[in-house]
């Protein structure tokens, strides 16, 4: 299916991106600012005194009082101080001063210098990452091992720089420091640290589950007729076939659970679905693209890149996590996202070649017939679920197979003639595909070709289907595994969707939020799906009257609510028989009643949408 694309554009990475990133630089700038600053001022104030000494020392002559006078105004006093010896021979409070500001300076210039090496060396890495798979492969792992140090480090000098300033902001400027700041900025570094040092030695557990069947190399023709295929792509067959009901065939060689099951090595997956549409040529056409991705160690390289991106996003979450780290996470983010230009772009390489590996073995046109109604089928399957799932009532079954092979046929004989066909894109558990035209354009197969067209107002003879013994049992049990998963959350989503207005909308609201009773100091208190009363109350708090709710410290739940004049009605939870599950039922009552209320304006734009 198609889905919105990033803004890759120029002034679009630029503002989603680029500029985020550059938010590393702030705390070090400002703290490099501040520092010569505070080092300025303290140069001034000691060199007065100095100054003053020195026109008052009568044992100078009036030449040494002139070339000490002439030193100390030229020389700061915190370069002078930068000596051990000098150092050693002033207030140790006042060395201690210099050396902080000394080190905060030089802590500054390293962090502002790393992110500008940084930020040229990736750069590099992700330019690079563009020749090859195997150079993207080496880029990334490069470039992966600098930024998650680079990372670490810059978290640390951060959350020192934010200690320091949180103290000498306010002692310079103000004369006072605050205990209670510097230690919330000292618990938030600490905890920032932590999260990033545990991010950079975890590993994100690697699994894929698929739903479906494993086929038996003994007992299904299919894999004869693959080795077959195998041998004229120039690829090895694969170490097991996976048979379900998505909408896609798709290959990968990262580990894979089926039913509970671990299996390694290369899978493919085989949509019995979408079998039944195709005929054997444009069968054999996919089947021939997928393999074609193992002879070209596509599979290969995503296995060996999937780990890092993986443990990439795990850092970014952490960093995402840290709060002082949000500079940091933005600037890894700026890189994540450079890297993604790469992958996508030598992903819709790896399809390209895929199709044309594919045409040569079967032809152009079967590679392009099977790709639009490989498209056409997953644009209606998700049409169907999702006018299924829209339904405002409860389902006695949910036929989605039914609906879906009564109603295709006619779907794909028209649909090349739908608006933006051609900016479809496929969609894919590991890659990217390039759009639906410029596939077809490199097969030499326009979008508005009559035969191709031709070749989907037919009904698919489902060839490669009969390869698979009992094809339709393994189809219908999963078919009816999926309908009853699909129907249960279609079901429990239904209770956020009504404001309820009918007795039937409030029966079926209920059945999940029934009203519950509470005993409290001022009487028996009740609440319902929308709204709140009590015996000791004139009239009833209807959620949809309520502007804001407050716990207070005291544990005493505050519910300000409008009806004609502004009122608040006050709950000691303390007091009630059991304040804690109140407080649990009421924050689920009162979220349900506003995700419907959102629901129902979503519906409205839709449909005013819809209507213009």
């Amino acid at each position: 299916m198609g889905s919105p694309r990033p803004d890759f554009s120029q002034v679009g990475f630029v503002k989603t991106f680029v500029l985020p990133a550059l938010l590393i630089f702030v705390v070090p700038v400002l703290a490099l600012l501040f520092f010569r600053h505070a080092e300025a001022w303290f140069d001034a104030d000691v060199r007065e005194g100095i100054l003053r000494d020195v026109r008052a020392d009568s044992r100078l002559s009036p030449e040494d009082r002139d070339q000490a006078i002439d030193f100390f105004t030229r020389t700061p006093f915190s370069q002078l101080v930068a000596d051990p010896a000098v150092a050693a021979t002033v207030d140790g409070n006042l060395a201690f001063y210099y050396a902080t500001f000394r080190w905060m300076n030089r802590l500054a210039w390293w962090s502002i210098l790393a992110g500008v090496g940084v930020f040229v060396f990736v750069g590099v890495c992700v330019l690079f990452s563009l020749r090859s798979q195997t150079a993207q492969y080496w880029s990334l792992q490069a470039g992966w091992h600098v930024l998650r140090l680079y990372g670490a480090a810059q978290t640390v000098v951060i959350g020192v720089l934010l200690v320091a300033l949180s103290f000498w902001v306010t002692a310079l400027w103000f004369n006072f420091y605050s205990v209670k700041l510097i230690l919330v900025v000292g618990v938030f570094a600490l905890i920032a640290a932590g999260l990033v040092i545990v991010a950079i030695f975890t590993t994100p557990k690697e699994e894929f589950s698929i739903d479906g069947v494993v086929l038996r190399r003994d007992d299904a023709p299919l894999w004869r007729e693959l080795d077959a295929l195998c041998a004229r792509v120039g690829a090895e067959p694969p170490d097991q076939v996976v048979a379900g009901i998505d909408d896609n065939f798709f290959v990968t060689e990262s580990p894979v659970t089926v039913r509970g099951k671990l299996y390694r090595g290369k899978t493919l997956f085989v949509s019995l679905a979408l079998l039944k549409q195709l005929n054997a040529a444009e069968a054999q056409a996919v089947l021939a693209h997928e393999m074609a991705h193992f002879s070209g160690q596509d599979t290969l390289y995503s296995r060996q890149i999937g780990p890092l991106l993986r443990r990439y996003g795990a850092y970014l979450h952490a960093l995402h996590q840290g709060v002082i780290t949000w500079p940091v996470y933005s600037f890894m983010l700026c890189f994540r996202a450079l890297y993604e230009l790469s992958l996508g772009r030598l992903s819709r390489q790896r399809e390209f070649r895929a199709d044309a590996v594919a045409a040569e073995a079967t032809s152009p046109a079967d590679v392009a017939a099977a790709l639009v109604r490989v498209m056409a089928y997953s644009r209606f399957r998700a049409t169907v679920e999702q006018e299924l799932f829209s339904t405002a009532r409860a389902m006695s079954a949910a036929d989605v197979s039914g609906r879906i092979e009564q109603g295709f046929p006619a779907y794909a004989a028209g649909f090349t003639s739908g608006p933006d066909i051609g900016e479809m894109e496929l969609a894919h558990p590991f890659d990217s595909h390039p759009p639906l035209s410029q596939r077809l354009g490199a097969l030499g197969v326009p979008l508005a070709d009559d035969a191709l067209r031709g070749r989907l107002g037919e009904a698919g003879d489902g060839g490669w289907r009969a390869h698979i013994p009992d094809a339709d049992g393994l189809e219908r049990e999963q078919w009816r595994a999926f309908e009853q998963r699909f129907r249960d959350e279609h079901e429990a989503s239904l209770p956020y969707r009504f404001l309820p207005e009918t007795p039937e909308e409030r029966e079926l609201v209920e059945r999940s939020f029934p009203p519950v009773t509470f005993d409290g100091a001022d009487g028996p208190l009740r609440l319902e799906c929308d709204q709140i009363h009590c015996e000791g109350w004139p009239t009833r708090v209807r959620f949809a009257d309520v502007t804001n709710c407050e716990l207070t410290d005291a544990q005493v739940l505050k519910i300000q609510y409008a009806e004609g004049a502004k009122q608040t009605k006050s709950i000691n939870v303390k007091k009630l028989g059991d304040g804690q599950a109140f407080l649990e039922a009421f924050q689920r009552y009162y979220h349900r009643y506003l995700v419907a209320v959102a629901y129902r304006k979503q519906v409205q734009a839709t449909e005013r949408k819809d209507a213009e």
